[in-house]
């Protein structure tokens, strides 16, 4: 098949979406199909992500200034992704989510090409965490649902959002699939802890308490660094380590500081993608926690890259997370919100190693069963073959 894929993360970043869009990408490619992978152009550094040798960049040049970002990019999509759709003809055009506008959708209906949305969130829920404006809020949302209302077929990560699909626009059950997100096993595998630790900024000789991911309010690190407190009493060679960026690093640095932890909790920063395998290796416990800041979780692929490395996992008591790693008796459920109890859990975990070790053995058979990049993109594949013809 000719796929033509269209998104607007900025693929130079590291972060959950930029790591779907690589697997389901280079997936893509691998089974010999040929993509164009229509992304904004906004002046960075080339990303070193792996797309395949099927796969050619299309840029859509975008101002990286907050409030001209998305008007800029709609200005250019009206000049150069007709001459992409017209050059390319794709068999099928596969389009994550993009809320603002609702030029790609049309373009494919007025030349006659199936077209696939994919979604991974609520926009109601996404927009109201950014303060966006009621009026706004509402622009959003009746492109969200003439987008979702025309394209052939729905793609989402949740049960969740798709019943909330379903609520909010009438769109019927069968145009929607539910696909989980996966892992790529190749690259997530388990490593010797004092192997790995040699990748990372780490040290050796202390026992590690991990998060990877983005800085975000739904992520619930406030509470892991409230639960920080009541690990460490009296356990010197504990840390806590935070891996990656995003908009609450000063906040959660300046909590970190306020409560004299700077020495027990530490912030990385953006790794390269290659690194995050050692870091994860590197932890004792990985940490995957929800914030109800919004209505669904949602579906983290950083539980799958825990579950891969084989690490134990300590996860919030929500649909997606707690019940995932209880299910796989790969982790241990916890209130993420009471964090003098979860505290003493990552303590527990900590101390009982052959527990932790039997966690992470059930995590990474079922990762390899269950969560294998191929396998989900066999199947998306299939689904996008049948909508074709």
């Amino acid at each position: 098949m000719k796929i033509l894929y269209i998104c607007y993360e900025d693929i130079a970043g590291f972060n959950g979406a930029t790591r779907h869009i690589n697997e389901v990408v280079k997936g893509f490619s691998n089974r010999n199909n040929k993509v164009n992978l229509c992304v904004p152009f906004i002046w960075r550094k080339k990303p070193k992500l792996d797309f395949g040798s099927n796969t050619k960049l299309r840029y859509i040049i975008t101002v990286p200034i907050k409030g001209l970002k998305p008007i800029s990019y709609v200005i250019a999509s009206f000049i150069y992704m007709p001459f992409i759709y017209v050059k390319f003809r794709p068999d099928i055009v596969y389009i994550r989510e993009i809320k603002f506008t609702i030029f790609p959708v049309l373009l494919a209906k007025l030349l006659d090409i199936p077209c696939v949305v994919e979604v991974n969130g609520l926009i109601d829920e996404v927009e109201k965490v950014k303060s966006a404006s009621m009026l706004l809020l509402k622009v959003l949302k009746s492109f969200h649902r003439w987008n979702l209302n025309s394209a052939n077929h729905i793609i989402t990560v949740t049960s969740g959002i798709k019943k909330e699909m379903v609520s909010l626009y009438g769109l019927k059950e069968d145009k929607i699939t539910i696909i989980t997100n996966g892992v790529d096993i190749s690259k997530f595998k388990p490593i010797k802890k004092t192997e790995a630790i040699l990748q990372t900024c780490l040290k050796k000789g202390y026992k590690y308490v991990g998060f990877v991911g983005g800085l975000f309010p739904w992520h619930g690190l406030d509470q892991l660094i409230n639960a920080a407190i009541y690990a460490i009493e009296n356990g010197e060679k504990i840390r806590f380590v935070i891996v990656g960026s995003g908009r609450l690093e000063y906040r959660l640095k300046q909590m970190v500081h306020n409560y004299k932890l700077e020495e027990k909790i530490i912030f990385t920063g953006s790794v390269p993608f290659d690194k995050v395998p050692y870091y994860i290796n590197s932890f004792d416990i990985c940490i995957v926690f929800f914030k109800k800041v919004r209505k669904d979780p949602g579906d983290p692929i950083k539980l799958y890259e825990y579950m891969a490395c084989g690490r134990p996992i300590i996860a919030s008591n929500v649909r997606g997370y707690g019940d995932v790693v209880e299910f796989y008796k790969s982790g241990v459920s916890v209130n993420s919100e009471d964090p003098k109890v979860t505290g003493r859990k990552i303590k527990q975990l900590l101390e009982d190693k052959s527990k932790a070790k039997k966690m992470g053995a059930n995590g990474f058979k079922n990762a390899i069963k269950f969560f294998n990049w191929k396998d989900k993109i066999a199947t998306i594949e299939e689904l996008l073959g049948n909508i074709k013809n």
